[in-house]
């Protein structure tokens, strides 16, 4: 029996168990949840994750008119190409606040799922390339417990068999949160703040570098400014979501 067969099999004895026994309802709608091994979403709120409705450029970014974004056009983006899934609203924002903020894992998979649905994401993820998540700082770390965008990561490239790199970008600055900030304040908070520590798995490959949420993209460019100094020969983001 197959991995992914004995998988599905498996969920299909496991939730109506789980259904019964630990009963939960969905964080975005409220309604019970039917199979908690998908979760922690019900099935009718990940199937209405919001999409982008209006093209993107290469970098990512939202396109206001034409083919490039007017940081792609004045030279000023650090991305070679970038995807996301979807806005960061509706059913989207509540499955990454479950997985950021409540630690769920099960949402990094199944976001994961979703982003290589996709052609853009799987163009991204092209053989070869070197996955790298977004850093917290250590202190935060700890008091975390773990990492959203590395468990992203971790499960993009298990299903593309890829690299993880998760050591190899740090972030040695303890800045403050950047919720809140305008887009400048949010560049001067994390500059400097990125360092690699092995550059070995940097230079010269393709990075994929994963984040959670692309905001301003202030974090984002930081990281890939980083990556760039260290000889990656280019640099692409991959979010589960773009702020509007």
């Amino acid at each position: 029996m197959s991995l992914a067969l004995g998988a599905a099999t498996s969920r299909l004895l496991l939730d109506p168990l789980l259904a019964v026994v630990f009963p939960c309802r969905c964080p975005a709608c409220a309604q019970p949840v039917a199979q908690p091994t998908r979760g922690p979403l019900c099935e009718a709120c990940w199937a209405a994750l919001p999409r982008h409705a209006t093209p993107s450029c290469r970098c990512g970014a939202a396109l206001a008119a034409g083919e490039l974004c007017g940081r792609c056009r004045r030279g000023l983006t650090p991305f070679a190409a970038g995807a996301s899934l979807g806005p960061f609203e509706g059913t989207l924002r509540a499955a990454i606040h479950e997985l950021k903020y409540q630690g769920r894992r099960r949402v990094a998979a199944r976001l994961a799922e979703l982003l290589l649905g996709g052609a853009e994401a799987r163009t991204l993820l092209s053989p070869g390339a070197v996955i790298v998540p977004v850093p917290l700082h250590p202190r935060r770390r700890r008091e975390r417990g773990y990492n959203q965008a590395e468990w992203l990561a971790a499960e993009l490239a298990r299903r593309c068999g890829l690299e993880l790199a998760a050591g190899a970008l740090v972030r040695r600055a303890d800045t403050a949160p950047q919720t809140g900030l305008a887009a400048a304040a949010r560049r001067a908070n994390v500059h400097g703040a990125f360092a690699v520590r092995q550059r070995a798995r940097i230079c010269g490959r393709v990075v994929v570098l994963v984040d959670g949420v692309l905001t301003t993209g202030a974090t984002a460019a930081a990281c890939a400014q980083a990556l760039s100094a260290a000889g990656a020969a280019e640099v692409r983001l991959l979010t589960a979501a773009r702020a509007a």
